[in-house]
């Protein structure tokens, strides 16, 4: 990052006032001395990063890695240059800049005119004399100053290197772990070790950094060569952090016991050095096996050694923190701000929200009650087990690892892992209210008895609702501003959070929080088919994060999870390990059935005995056992019922289900309704909700009901298979081995369960008492109203209105013959009406679940998917397809925005049209409708057998849908870009006529999607240098420099990539150049890479854009700053701009073209355009003849606004000019500044002003202009 900044600091030499002549350069490394620097005033602004490191860097940059790098180059740390060698040098002037950021406690420590040790140094010393050879051969020079910044730079991208190469290789070691974690745990040290370089190194301290990078350069070609190589590097780079951790806290002060921390930290240092010193000699000879051997014993060894010196400082420390004074004290304190657990940027992205609005923003994003399912399955956890668990050794190295690591839970089914789960969980938020910071943490249970969470989707949304704010500041409002933004673009688009925009913003809040604790239990659970979406999803946070992420999963150990877990850490759950949680468990248990029959205190120990004996881990077999012997009443009964124990779950459920075969009809009949109700109900029913439902006899096709019942004879009838969930007063089966005993040992599977509940629920649905018990109540709700549960007081009826549709869609995707179908179909039938002239039991449900207009029941036909089950029906329709809803969609688009290809192609037969339609404001087509809706099968039969043309533009009343392609890019749908751009004839260079960006590649960049970039530039011919003629910006490269987001890497990929003219000349727009975006934006560093590296014209005319040229601009907006004390502080950035522009030649007044001349002096002032005509007398004001301010000045531009810089040249504190500090604010220091910066930029410019004009540099009408306006002024 050095180049650049150096040049802009000599730049800056000639306009800087009355500094003292100091001695800046410095010495490289071969003795050879750098042009001089200077380092005065540097604004907090130009201490930032540069736009690119080095030559180099700008060839080989991969935007991947800029996010990870960037936390080792903050603003608040002093740049360095790195030369050819990789070996760092800071920049000299740089180093007496003061950090403030440092804490003051901290300086004073370092302040205290002790003599700092160089530890490292004396560790050196104390190797024998053919180690120290050997290690100066290797290049370590312990006594040298570098600056660790640029060192740590270097290491993390050879981390970065080494781990995309572990990746590509898939390495594994012995088939236990993946390679690539070492790499990341060491990229992870590396990164805490720079964010402990600023609050404490005292000076640039030495360390086994050159060792380190000599190790990294050794060639590797085999997976158990790279486990040793990281091992070492990782294991050297823990040591190093906690003994700069050590050094910083205590071994500054004059002390004892510091002396002997010291002496600790030495020889820990020594060992570090020999252990390297020893690695590159093994694996440099391919004796890789020997640094294993050594790596993997505990006992002996370097590494062994490694650990009890670590041991030993512990010891020292401990007594060192004992015996620590109130200013240590103090001092830890603040360096505490610095350390990466609590960091000030979660609270900057944090935004507080009324209650109400954030909690409509959080329902937005999952209304999944994941608290409540902890709660209840927390509540019902015996109190006591699970302690196992946490202290097993996996579990512990899972939680204390500062690295990424992710833990699996497996066992058997019954064997209580969703209990345990729930202690982790328990555990966490234990940890973390106790210590508060600013972590994230999630979790989710999976269900497969509630079809909402059993989708990979819901998981993901789950968690980003979570990880909206820290776990501290959740019960109080606040949420990530962005979660904000994004519930407004896409409520705006009636679209929801789909997978893609999940991983963006678990993205995000990974790499916002400084760790991030992760949780899902029974992943088993979550739907098969798609599971793999969420495997992925966890693959791509882990490696796309820049903080630890800690991912813990319960599950079975189906296949494809087997799979997963052998590449990861893993806990298998044997009968052995929860021996103990089970007697504790049936101990409870035993205590609460002796109240109610002293017979089983008799017989307690032998039902104990008995029970853990057979158990085999299974804690639902145990709960079943005991509930049976609770039936019992005699000691004889209870003798009998052990003696007859099932061996398994499955002959549990056996004789259960056999007791309810063996009950009367009618009562068997109740049992296997509630049994099947439950199972196939797409959210839990609640106690009414299911004593109404089991009423309902769908044999009989009638919508009478039968005799109600109460909970508790239903319960005694179900036999233990359905439990009341007391947390959340609804029913659900009591394991969820119930359900899998009834899918695969009786056959219930979904067209069983969905068939008998659909049929239910139209039959319900078709009830006239249901629905007038209602008609009043609902008559005086306003129009489009859609009524929640509270609105429906009889039972049942708010699930069957939200349900029923999803139970008939269930058949058509299940397979369900037409034999089965064929009752369906009739209750169907008669509950829809004709497609264009719905039944009355119809109308009413579409009124209040907003299908408007309601006489047309084909709109729900449509957005449900409903075809083979009513084959009939579609048969004999007649259709206006320019019929829409009330949000404009015809059918076609609603059922392509569904992605029901079936019901595309009866509609397509019936005479539905593929090109522009809709109505009420909306103007789309049925592709548009699929690519927003994410179907690609929809969107590839519209293509491919509907003919639709994939370019054509509508005019939506929505942003950014103007094209299928368009909407594409703006929903990140890299996949679906692809796709369309991949058909052959998709033009990726349209000019978008209604959309605000003009282009395709604006609305990516728009975006900061670096990688939709890539994808239309590379594999879709997008044209970098496409001149816009529609929309708010001129070029792609416009949009990236005045968006608020971080365009580095768009920036650089555009213009040094993909060679964007910087100077193109733009017709559309705000600013008219890539310059004058980037003078807009008021970064320095945009502004030299465009000068740099694009070449960029300083004096590039600008006569159809505000301010005229990137100079004017410039100082416009400098004065304007100055005139809104808001915005003072961007005031220095700005002041800079025009330094950097007048240094690279830029006119301070330029003639524009058609008349117009434009002087940066006037615009500083408020006046950006001239027209020349009145420069031929002084005695005429400008104003009066082009009219006076154009349109982009302010009101603030009257005669005490202007800023005199016609005695510029005189002592700093003459400037004052009458009417700018008046008042209170004569005493206000920061406008103090802000003036006096200004007053300096004006100077500036009026001796480049006549420098030009002596120089000849002006044209002829600039120059008359000079002398008409300026003349009296002339030096």
């Amino acid at each position: 990052m050095g180049g650049l900044r150096e040049k802009a600091l000599r730049r800056l030499h000639r306009f800087r006032h009355k500094e003292p002549a100091v001695d800046n350069q410095s010495t490289a490394p071969d003795g050879s001395r750098s042009e001089t620097v200077e380092p005065a005033k540097e604004s907090p602004r130009r201490r930032s990063a540069s736009l690119v490191s080095s030559k180099g860097s700008i060839c080989n940059w991969d935007p991947h890695q800029e996010d990870e790098l960037r936390s080792l180059t903050g603003t608040r740390r002093p740049l360095s240059t790195i030369d050819a060698r990789g070996e760092a040098s800071s920049v000299k002037s740089e180093e007496k800049v003061s950090d403030s950021s440092t804490p003051e406690s901290s300086k004073e420590l370092y302040d205290d005119g002790k003599k700092h040790r160089n530890l490292w140094k004396e560790a050196y010393e104390r190797l024998p004399p053919t180690r120290r050879d050997r290690l100066r051969k290797l290049g370590y020079e312990p006594g040298s100053k570098t600056s660790e910044e640029g060192v740590l730079y270097i290491l993390l991208n050879d981390l970065q290197k080494k781990r995309v190469l572990c990746e590509k290789k898939a390495w594994k070691y012995k088939n236990k772990f993946l390679v690539r974690d070492y790499a990341a745990k060491c990229a992870t040290w590396v990164k805490l070790i720079g964010d402990l370089v600023v609050p404490f190194a005292p000076s640039q301290a030495a360390g086994p950094w050159g060792l380190i990078k000599v190790a990294l350069e050794i060639p590797v070609k085999f997976a158990d060569e790279m486990t040793a190589l990281l091992g070492t590097v990782e294991r050297v780079l823990q040591a190093t952090y906690r003994g700069r951790e050590y050094e910083s806290a205590y071994a500054t002060r004059n002390s004892a016991i510091a002396d002997t921390l010291s002496q600790d930290l030495v020889s820990v240092y020594q060992v570090v050095l020999e252990l390297l010193s020893y690695s590159i000699d093994m694996l440099s000879k391919s004796t890789w096996a020997r640094v294993l051997d050594t790596m993997f014993d505990e006992s002996s060894g370097l590494f062994s050694d490694l650990t009890a010196k670590e041991e030993e400082l512990a010891k020292t420390a401990q007594a060192c923190s004992a015996a620590t004074d109130k200013k240590i004290l103090k001092h830890l304190q603040d360096i505490g701000g610095h350390l990466p657990r609590i960091e000030a940027q979660v609270a900057d992205q944090l935004k507080k929200l009324d209650w109400e609005e954030a909690m409509r923003i959080l329902d937005w994003i999952s209304s999944v009650k994941y608290g409540s399912h902890h709660d209840t399955v927390s509540g019902n956890r015996t109190p006591g087990t699970g302690e196992w668990l946490l202290q097993h050794h996996t579990f512990r190295d899972w939680e204390e690892s500062s690295s990424s690591a992710v833990l699996w839970l497996r066992g058997s089914p019954g064997v209580g892992k969703t209990y345990l789960t729930s202690k982790v969980i328990d555990h966490v938020q234990h940890t973390l209210t106790r210590c508060p910071n600013d972590e994230g943490f999630a979790y989710f249970y999976c269900n497969r008895t509630e079809d909402i969470r059993t989708r990979p989707l819901a998981v993901a949304q789950s968690y980003v609702r979570q990880l909206s704010s820290s776990l501290s500041k959740r019960s109080s409002s606040y949420i990530q501003s962005r979660f904000k933004s994004t519930y407004e673009e896409l409520s705006m688009r009636g679209s929801d959070l789909d997978f893609e925009r999940c991983r963006i913003l678990l993205t995000d809040s990974l790499n916002l929080y400084p760790r991030t604790t992760l949780v899902l239990d029974a992943f088993d659970e979550c739907d098969r088919a798609s599971r793999g979406n969420l495997i992925q999803l966890f693959e791509d946070l882990l490696s796309s994060s820049r903080r630890p992420v800690k991912l813990f999963i319960a599950s079975r150990p189906d296949g494809d999870v087997q799979q997963q877990v052998r590449s990861h850490p893993n806990i298998e759950v044997l009968a052995t390990d929860n021996h103990q949680d089970i007697q504790t468990y049936i101990s409870q248990e035993m205590v609460k059935m002796n109240r109610m029959n002293s017979a089983f205190g008799k017989l307690q120990e032998e039902i104990e005995s008995t029970l853990l004996e057979k158990c085999q881990g299974m804690f639902q077999w145990t709960y079943l056992q005991l509930k049976q012997l609770g039936a019992c009443t005699t000691p004889e009964a209870i003798r009998e019922c052990l003696g007859a124990l099932p061996e398994s779950l499955d002959e549990t459920y056996d004789g259960l289900y056999e007791e309810i075969e063996n009950n009367p009809p009618h009562d068997r009949d109740l049992a296997l309704r509630a049994l099947k109700w439950v199972l196939a109900a797409r959210e839990p029913l609640s106690r009414e909700d299911l004593l109404e439902a089991v009423r309902i006899n769908p044999d009989l096709m009638t919508t009478e009901l039968c005799t109600p019942i109460s909970e508790d004879n239903l319960l005694s009838l179900c036999r233990y298979f359905l439990v009341i969930d007391s947390e959340r007063d609804v029913w659900r089966v009591s394991h969820l081995s119930v359900a899998e005993y009834f899918e695969l040992r009786r056959g219930w599977n979904a067209v069983v369960t969905n068939l008998m509940v659909g049929k239910a629920c139209l039959l319900f649905m078709l009830s006239d008492t249901c629905w007038n018990e209602i008609m009043c109540q609902w008559a005086a709700r306003p129009w489009l109203y859609e009524p929640g549960k509270s609105d429906f007081l009889r039972p049942l009826l708010y699930y069957v209105t939200c349900y029923w549709p999803e139970h008939i869609a269930i058949l058509e995707h299940a397979g369900a013959s037409k034999d089965d179908l064929s009752s369906v179909t009739e209750l169907l039938e008669r509950f829809l009406g004709d497609p264009q002239d719905s039944s009355a039991q119809y109308q009413t449900w579409a009124r209040w679940r907003t299908f408007e207009p309601a006489k047309y029941s084909i709109l729900a036909v449509c957005e449900y998917g409903f075809h083979q089950v009513l084959d009939r029906w579609w048969n004999m329709a007649q259709l206006n397809h320019t019929f829409t809803n009330i949000r404009g969609e015809t059918y076609m688009m609603i059922a392509a925005r569904k992605g029901h290809v079936p019901i595309l192609r009866i509609l397509l037969k019936k005479g539905g049209a593929v090109g522009e339609q809709g109505d009420k404001g909306r103007s789309s087509t049925p592709l548009i409708a699929a690519v927003n809706g994410r179907n690609f099968e929809a969107a590839n039969f519209l293509l491919k057998e509907g003919n639709a043309d994939v370019n054509l533009e509508v005019d939506d009343m929505f942003p950014h849908m103007s094209c299928a392609l368009e909407v594409a890019v703006n929903n990140r749908h890299l996949d679906m870009v692809q796709f369309l751009a991949s058909e052959g004839c998709t033009h990726t260079n349209t000019h978008l006529r209604y959309s605000t960006c003009g282009s395709l590649l604006v609305v990516a960049t728009l975006k900061g999607w670096f990688q939709g970039i890539k994808t239309l530039v590379e594999q879709g011919g997008a044209d970098v240098n496409l001149v816009l003629q529609y929309g708010k910006y001129g070029s792609a490269l416009e949009c990236a420099l005045t968006h608020l987001y971080d365009c580095q890497a768009i920036v650089e990929y555009l213009v040094h990539t993909q060679k964007a003219d910087v100077n193109l000349a733009v017709q559309t727009g705000e600013y008219g150049s890539a310059l004058a975006a980037a003078v807009e934006r008021g970064e320095l560093q945009y502004v030299l890479f465009l000068i740099d590296i694009g070449k960029a014209d300083v004096n590039m005319p600008l006569p159809n854009f505000p301010y005229g040229s990137a100079l004017a601009r410039a100082a416009f907006l400098a004065g304007e700053a100055f005139r809104k004390p808001l915005y003072h502080g961007r005031i220095s950035g700005l002041t800079e701009i025009v330094r950097i522009l007048l240094e690279e030649g830029a006119l301070v007044v330029l003639d524009i073209g058609k008349g117009e001349i434009v002087d940066a002096i006037e615009a500083c002032n408020g006046r950006p355009r001239l027209s020349p005509k009145w420069m031929l007398t002084n005695d005429e004001d400008p104003n009066e003849n082009n009219g006076g301010k154009d349109d982009t000045t302010s009101d603030a531009d009257n005669a005490n606004d202007e800023i005199d810089a016609n005695t510029a040249d005189d002592e700093e504190g003459t400037l004052d000019a009458p009417g700018v500090l008046d008042g209170d604010d004569a005493d206000n220091e920061r406008v103090r500044k802000a003036k006096l910066l200004v007053k300096a930029m004006l100077a500036d410019l009026h001796k480049e002003m006549w420098q030009q004009y002596k120089s000849g540099a002006l044209g002829i009408e600039e120059a008359k202009y000079v002398d008409a306006k300026y003349g009296q002024t002339k030096p």
